[in-house]
């Protein structure tokens, strides 16, 4: 296979591994981390129990008791196979409504608070009940938040080699589920930066220096300001374990999904790896606080970068093995056929431009 086969396949298998060991660990403290598990390594199961959180407007949020096998991932995987699913059906670059109707079509609302979370539902119903896609992430939940960039690397992948069209295909897209313009909200910035990191990953010759660059570039002063931080803090110290330390004095109290934050401490985790897809996985699940979307940011990165090579087996065959009888995901496809749609629409984006291209040369 093509080496740019090899870097989608990489990227878009290491992604459930990531959210499904680090949902594990999702919202605990390092130290809890070490006095439960130690150092988690492994892909484990789960079982989620019922629970009730009221709501100011709407309807509970009811999340169901389930059983989550090794494997099985969460919300921010759903929402990142919907937009495999969107682009594999274009077959090329989408936009926000492309994105919509693949949740229109794909989502079950019975099966909203197993994977796909009950604040989920307010994007499917507002959909559903016919706002334009565009304007539905004014009123998602969690706005600032991570969420966002937790579906965006698909863009990345098939923008591949062209970091500005990936950050401005996922500042349109990324609309399902945030809003800029709002003081303080980064999350659109965040996605935007994290798809062209992605896409510049891909560029013969990339570094994990030019990756990071290409994804500060996406940002404004301020969050540039605070990712900038935490990479201080990771050349400064070397030491992811320490790293952990000061993010945890740095944020205890703050909500952990912060865009901005797990945008910072990410980067400063994939310095510090170099790259390396193991490694880099195990320090965010980990690390603490928000881990799934942490190891999701770095594990893509890092396998963007340098392809499969270090993702161990036994990783990706809990995955496929899991996948084809899950009851609640949104799409049971394979990681081999996913990738290989993926890479069918990387080839025909690729395509659209070397035609503009000529013809500009033609006119030259």
């Amino acid at each position: 296979m093509s080496l740019l086969f090899e870097k989608i396949y990489a990227c878009n298998a290491v992604a459930p591994v990531a959210n499904s060991m680090g949902d594990i660990t999702e919202t605990l403290s390092w130290r809890e981390i070490e006095d439960k598990f130690g150092f988690l390594d492994q892909l484990m199961p789960q079982d989620e129990p019922h629970r009730v959180k009221k709501v100011d407007r709407g309807p509970d949020w009811i999340y169901h008791a389930h059983h989550r096998p090794a494997g099985m991932t969460e919300d921010g995987q759903e929402r990142h196979r919907l937009m495999c699913e969107a682009i594999i059906r274009k077959g090329g670059r989408i936009s926000v409504d492309d994105l919509a109707q693949i949740w229109l079509e794909l989502v079950d609302p019975a099966k909203f608070g197993y994977l796909l979370g009950p604040q989920d539902q307010v994007i499917y119903w507002s959909l559903h009940a016919g706002i334009p896609p565009s304007e539905v992430g004014r009123y998602a939940t969690y706005p600032g938040f991570h969420g966002t960039t937790k579906m965006i690397q698909p863009l990345g992948l098939i923008n591949a080699c062209n970091p500005a069209q990936a950050a401005r295909d996922a500042l349109d897209v990324g609309r399902i589920k945030d809003v800029s313009g709002r003081t303080g909200n980064y999350a659109l910035e965040v996605a935007a930066g994290m798809a062209a990191g992605i896409s510049a990953a891909m560029m013969p010759g990339a570094t994990v220096g030019s990756v990071i660059d290409t994804i500060m570039a996406q940002l404004s002063n301020l969050p540039r300001a605070e990712v900038q931080n935490g990479l201080d803090w990771a050349r400064q110290h070397r030491d992811w374990k320490k790293l952990r330390e000061l993010f945890d004095e740095r944020y205890h109290g703050h909500p952990p999904s912060n865009a901005v934050e797990v945008l910072s401490s990410s980067l400063g985790l994939f310095y510090l790896c170099d790259g390396d897809i193991r490694t880099g996985l195990l320090w965010s699940v980990n690390f603490g606080r928000d881990t799934d979307d942490r190891a999701y940011d770095v594990a893509g990165l890092s396998a963007a970068l340098n392809g499969p090579a270090g993702i161990p087996h036994e990783w990706i065959d809990t995955i496929e093995q899991q996948l084809p009888g899950d009851p609640y995901t949104v799409s049971r496809r394979s990681l081999q056929d996913t990738a290989q749609g993926l890479y069918r629409a990387a080839l025909a984006v690729a395509d659209e431009s070397n035609k503009h291209a000529s013809m500009i040369d033609a006119l030259r």
